[in-house]
């Protein structure tokens, strides 16, 4: 697991190693263990290091025996072994390293970008090509990988964080206005957008060749997802079973100590109970106990203790927050719209301590049908045909915020527009929210329907697989696993996800009867049913509860000094776009109890905060911390230097 860089100069360019040195610099926490570069006339790449595979080989930049391919690679490939042999027998390829990083290369080589489809792994990589001149980019079908790229007169740039790109100088620190609207729509970016002006993401899925002369962007896709309406078959539980062990297993080789984060939640319990089938010691497991509100800890003490785990449990609580809120920022690159991002980074740093892998149970909602929205959804059609629309709506509006999740499900089935439905599910702000607190050029741009033309061309058995496409093509690489991508390798942890195994995926789309994945009040059917070989009903059939962080009351007791001296600030960068009085409203009804707006405020907060630190440099992640005032409210310290970010 690795951090990769790059440039391709136009013009007969050649790239500034000074510029390459700091854009390497910049995500040196992705590979504290080697650094190397390479140069070619008009291409410069650079790589960071965390060994996992072939600890004394594998240093990158990687050239085939010929000489003519050169590589930078983040990631793993779990069937470079069997590929390995393959490309030895039919084209007696020679190999220098045991590295799975000269398998892509000499892969590419003979198969080119077929090779693509052949990899069973998460991956962002280049490929320079040194005869015909061109660059190879390509990433993983899921999207566990991330690389972003900046095109601009002089060129193109690309790395695997935005940081390393905001060290070029044609890269500007500056946010994109026009996407606004989307991202508090979605409360995440999707495709290949971002906040930052010129800034944009290779899709998952994709590849694309950028030469000097023409380093234009286009995204060709090697894999997508289909649908099937399957029916129940018996066979499947036990073709399950064999695909998820065999995902396990492949994600357990590494030449260095490897754990679990262990929610106590049915998918990392399952990851758990087939670890311990080929671990030849106590598999080391991390979990997190709130200090306050819901805490999922005594489930994974339940489960650490049925397969006799080696389990630390980290404590987690609103000082734990506030110390670490400028930290995470930094490593996400993007407004923290999930505050479960904070907690689960300390549980890396932890884990960090003992180990340099961790398996998680990510994913498996997304495949499963194991989000409350698929049973609801499938259902809305129908309530919406009972009771008008507005009375749904109404109803939502009456009711109190304990119900929250009743409430939510009658908030969308009143909203008659599909895709205004899809964000409202998991979305922070809908449109007439928007449409007040938004300045009035602004609330004019339209949301990227992103989601729109991606239909049009696909057909769906019925409304639920058509969000589980949406949220695996967009929600998860744009917000989850770029949260879990970050979280970790900011501590220079890897992290790898069993459940996204690309045959898993395709088996649960195309195998897995809907009957078998969603009822009403229910998910991830074959999933319980599967697990209760292994697992207790305590496990099983509990309430599916997530990740949750108490954000709401904290927001209005030891966050809510921050929440206004940011946010009700005249010279807030956003006072421009956002209007205040709104924003105010927002912060008075929540502080005083009348109506909980928890995601709304957490997203205008770190939407504010974000602004500062990325784009015009005056807050440095250090200093934004619990500094403890004589009343005991967390202060903000004030401006940061340039020098910090150097």
């Amino acid at each position: 697991m690795c951090g990769i860089v790059g440039m391709l100069a136009r013009h007969g360019n050649t790239p500034d190693s000074g510029v390459l040195s700091r854009m390497m610099d910049a995500m040196r926490h992705r590979g504290p263990d080697d650094a190397g570069r390479f140069s070619d006339g008009e291409v410069a790449l650079g790589f960071r290091r965390l060994s996992i595979i072939d600890l004394s080989g594998g240093h990158q930049p990687l050239s085939t025996s010929c000489g003519r391919y050169t590589i930078v690679f983040n990631g793993e490939i779990y069937n470079y072994r069997e590929l390995r042999e393959e490309l030895v027998r039919d084209y007696r390829a020679s190999f220098r390293t045991a590295s799975d990083t000269e398998v892509v290369v000499n892969a590419v080589k003979h198969w080119g970008t077929d090779a693509l489809s052949r990899f069973n792994g998460m991956f962002a990589f280049a490929v320079w090509d040194s005869h015909v001149r061109s660059l190879l980019l390509a990433r993983d079908r899921i999207g566990k990988k991330p690389l972003f790229y900046s095109v601009s007169q002089h060129g193109i740039v690309f790395a695997s964080e935005v940081k390393s790109l905001l060290e070029h100088p044609d890269v500007p620190r500056a946010l994109d206005a026009s996407r606004l609207p989307t991202f508090l729509a979605y409360r995440y970016l999707p495709g290949d957008e971002t906040l930052f002006a010129g800034v944009h993401c290779l899709p998952a899925g994709t590849w694309t060749r950028v030469s000097a002369g023409d380093v234009r962007v286009t995204p060709r896709t090697y894999w997508d997802l289909s649908f099937r309406n399957a029916v129940p078959e018996p066979t499947v539980p036990r073709e399950l079973e064999t695909l998820l062990d065999d995902a396990v297993h492949r994600r357990m080789i590494a030449d260095v100590p490897l754990g679990l984060f262990l929610s106590g939640g049915l998918d990392s319990s399952i990851v758990l109970a087939l670890m311990a089938r080929h671990a030849s010691a106590p598999v080391k497991t991390f979990s997190i106990a709130f200090a306050t509100g819901f805490s999922e800890a005594k489930f994974a003490r339940e489960v650490a203790a049925l397969f006799r785990a080696d389990h630390t449990e980290v404590r987690f609580g609103v000082q734990d927050l506030l110390q670490n809120l400028g930290t995470a920022l930094w490593a996400r690159e993007t407004p923290v719209t999930e505050p479960s991002d904070i907690p689960i980074m300390l549980l890396a740093r932890t884990a960090r301590k003992d180990v340099k892998v961790v398996l998680s149970g990510e994913g498996s909602d997304e495949i499963f049908g194991g989000y409350p929205k698929y049973g609801a959804e499938a259902a809305i059609d129908r309530w919406s045909l009972l009771t008008p629309r507005s009375v749904l709506g109404a109803a939502a509006r009456l009711m109190p915020y304990r119900m929250r999740r009743l409430q939510l499900a009658l908030e969308c089935a009143s909203e008659p527009d599909r895709m205004e439905r899809y964000a409202a599910w998991f979305g922070g702000f809908r449109g007439s929210e928007r449409q007040r607190l938004l300045c009035p050029d602004l609330a004019r741009v339209p949301v990227h329907v992103f989601s729109q033309a991606v239909l049009e061309h696909k057909v769906f058995p019925g409304v639920v697989e058509q969000m589980m496409y949406l949220d695996l093509k967009h929600w998860l690489p744009a917000n989850l696993l770029l949260r879990a991508d970050r979280m970790t390798m900011a501590n220079g942890l890897e992290l790898r996800c069993p459940f996204l195994d690309y045959r898993l995926v395709e088996f649960a789309a195309l195998r897995v009867a809907k009957a078998d994945k969603v009822a009403f009040n229910d998910g991830k059917l074959v999933l319980k049913g599967l697990a209760r070989q292994w697992l207790p009903a305590s496990i099983i059939d509990r309430r599916k509860w997530g990740f949750k962080v108490p954000i709401a009351e904290w927001l209005r007791g030891e966050l809510l000094p921050l929440l206004r001296q940011r946010l009700l600030a005249r010279s807030s960068p956003l006072s421009e776009l956002l209007d205040a009085a709104a924003i105010a409203r927002l912060i008075d009804e929540h502080a005083a109890g009348r109506k909980n707006h928890e995601k709304q405020l957490w997203i205008l907060l770190q939407l504010e905060l974000w602004y500062a630190m990325f784009v015009e440099r005056s807050l440095y992640p250090d200093e934004l911390r619990a500094a403890i005032d004589m009343g005991g409210k967390p202060v903000f310290t004030g401006a940061a230097s340039a020098a910090h970010f150097d």
